[in-house]
């Protein structure tokens, strides 16, 4: 006889990860890197202004699943075209700023790359060819990739990976899914464990309270359950017997369906991204570990987590960390490094 056994939190998560896609890797972690052009900070406007609420990408960097980037240029470019702007959505450009300031703001990493780490990926040279107010968001972008790069002008930024107006938005809305789709699924597979989970946890409090009298106990009623189930007419038992299938059916209906929820949205997440370089840079690899990240690193942290053909020594990294403190990074504890700092929408 065969006892139910609870899953541990490291095998539910590996279930799951079999069970929605096999293949997955590079883009299953939370948050997801997302840089922001000017011309969606203009479409997310006139959405909050229709709407009354920020546009979904600020509410899915709010809740956690994307982390908003903006290079400093473009945030510059942006405050530039808010008369604009106001101009085309019919509001003062003072409501413009209070959104952007208030609602925006809190949620995007801003950073300065200086011109030597924008020239970095040969992308967004080309970007810059065909349009120089777009090179550092293109910079930017690139050296995070595999991110997305939230944004509508898929004539510029095709070199990127950006084919339609669309894609951003269908990057987010999949993200979005991606996230409910995980939920559902992680309910299916644990509801089975719940009364596994609740006898385990009557049984503790029981023994604490009244020693090996409360094993007695549970053995007399897990007998009488199993005689008042012999002792029912066949009919009867095939009645609960047919019930129990249902809802066992009805699980395994519940989680495939779940997961090839999961398994589209991240299809279209795929699509909507702007891919990894060929060859991944020492430069690109410090930043995209700093975005991914939770939590401040410090240089022997950060070091740990590079991959060796990328890795430079921990003295050569705090050095370029320092370097560029206050810029590209802000040491929010005593060698302890982020990606971006947090500015007010420039006059």
């Amino acid at each position: 006889m065969t006892t139910a056994r609870v899953l541990s939190e490291e095998e539910l998560a590996a279930l799951i990860d079999d069970a929605l896609d096999p293949g997955w890797a590079g883009l299953s972690c939370r948050p997801l890197p997302a840089v922001l052009d000017t011309d969606f900070i203009r479409t997310g406007l006139h959405y909050q202004l229709s709407k009354g609420i920020p546009p979904r990408s600020v509410r899915t960097a709010r809740d956690g699943s994307l982390r908003l980037f903006m290079e400093y240029d473009t945030l510059v470019e942006t405050s530039r075209r808010l008369a604009r702007f106001a101009g085309q959505l019919g509001v003062p450009v003072a409501e413009l700023r209070r959104i952007v300031d208030e609602d925006w703001l809190p949620h995007i990493d801003v950073v300065k790359l200086p011109d030597s780490l924008r020239q970095a990926d040969p992308r967004a040279l080309q970007v810059r060819e065909r349009d120089a107010d777009d090179f550092p968001a293109a910079a930017l972008a690139a050296l995070l990739s595999p991110c997305l790069l939230l944004t509508r002008n898929y004539k510029h930024f095709g070199v990127l990976g950006v084919r339609t107006h669309t894609q951003a938005v269908d990057g987010v809305m999949a993200m979005a899914a991606i996230n409910v789709g995980e939920m559902q699924v992680r309910v299916v597979v644990t509801l089975p464990a719940i009364p596994v989970r609740a006898a385990a946890a009557g049984m503790k409090w029981a023994t604490d309270r009244s020693g090996p009298v409360a094993w007695v106990v549970l053995f007399v009623l897990v007998g009488g359950g199993i005689y008042w189930y012999i002792r029912q007419p066949p009919g009867r038992r095939e009645k609960i017997s047919t019930v129990t299938g249902q809802v066992g059916t009805h699980l395994l209906n519940e989680f495939e369906k779940a997961t090839d929820t999961v398994q589209q949205a991240r299809l279209q997440l795929r699509a909507s991204v702007v891919p990894r370089p060929e060859q991944r840079t020492p430069v690109s690899a410090i930043l995209r570990e700093l975005a991914l990240s939770p939590e401040s690193l410090s240089a022997q942290q950060l070091a740990e987590l590079l991959a060796p053909s990328v890795r430079p020594p921990v003295a050569q990294l705090r050095a370029f960390l320092r370097k560029y403190d206050d810029a590209v990074f802000n040491q929010v504890r005593p060698g302890g490094f982020v990606l971006g700092l947090h500015y007010p929408l420039p006059d």
